[in-house]
């Protein structure tokens, strides 16, 4: 089986409020996922690579199954296929967070489509951005167990799903991260786990779960490149580099670098953040 998935984001104002907007279905044409993804603030190439994350992040869960994206979005087309650097530096952190994705991958492609041809994922992002919140407007697997029919046209609330998609086999997988940048002065809200940070030499190793007070801006940035490394099999963690993510913070600009924890198998012992 083959699954094609087609991805959306934009933003209100560049940046502005944003969304992104995922549609999953199988070579037959059947419809596996749709979902509505609130971003927060973000660029309008910032969001198609998030539309992008997501959509990565749930195909995934249905197996190794050839993969083809598509999207109306020129630029991210060409970055994924090499024809185009990627020279801003926020969008080079969320292209590193997709290529851990994609080397899980049996085999992928991507494909630039009008706008028209991509127009209920256009659809989805935009309902993120009005409504203000993720949106899952069908899951297959949530149907499976409910009365909700398998064409996605059930009646009633969507259906919520989690967030995060890491495999339970990887939840005790551990992520050393330090603090290569610190935030601007009084530019965090939070300021506990960057301080803590800032004062460790080798930085924290985080286990499942985030440290204790970590603000909003900074979960949001470091969360989809935690997952991503805890999605990778064992034998694989040697391939994969020490990544910076940026908090997205406004006036922030603090810096985090994440290297997996090499000895981790998902079996290790809890981490700091544990």
């Amino acid at each position: 089986m083959g699954i094609s998935i087609y991805v959306d984001g934009g933003s209100r104002g560049n940046p502005g409020p944003a969304g992104a907007g995922v549609v999953i279905r199988d070579d037959d044409g059947r419809l596996l996922h749709e979902s509505a993804w609130f971003l927060g603030h973000q660029t309008n190439n910032a969001a198609e690579y998030f539309a992008l994350l997501r959509a990565l992040e749930r195909a995934a869960r249905f197996g190794p199954h050839p993969l083809t994206i598509h999207s109306d979005s020129e630029l991210l087309v060409r970055q994924l296929t090499g024809q185009y650097q990627v020279r801003n530096p926020r969008l080079a952190q969320l292209y590193e967070q997709a290529q851990l994705l994609l080397i899980k991958v049996a085999r992928w492609s991507v494909r630039h489509v009008p706008r028209e041809d991509n127009r209920r994922a256009d659809e989805l992002a935009n309902l993120a951005m009005d409504r203000g919140a993720n949106v899952i407007v069908f899951d297959i697997d949530a149907a499976a167990t409910s009365d909700a029919p398998a064409d996605g046209a059930a009646s009633g609330p969507p259906v919520a799903v989690p967030d995060s998609t890491a495999p339970r086999s990887a939840v005790g997988r551990l992520v050393r991260v330090t603090l290569s940048r610190p935030p601007a002065a009084h530019a965090c809200p939070a300021g506990g786990p960057c301080a803590a940070l800032a004062a460790a030499h080798d930085g924290l190793t985080i286990g499942a779960v985030l440290p204790a007070g970590l603000c909003l801006h900074a979960a949001h940035a470091l969360l989809p490149t935690l997952l991503a490394i805890h999605g990778t099999e064992p034998a694989e963690l040697a391939a994969v580099p020490t990544l910076t993510v940026r908090c997205g913070g406004p006036g922030c600009g603090a810096e985090f670098q994440l290297t997996p924890v090499r000895g981790s198998n998902g079996h290790g012992t809890r981490g700091d953040g544990a």
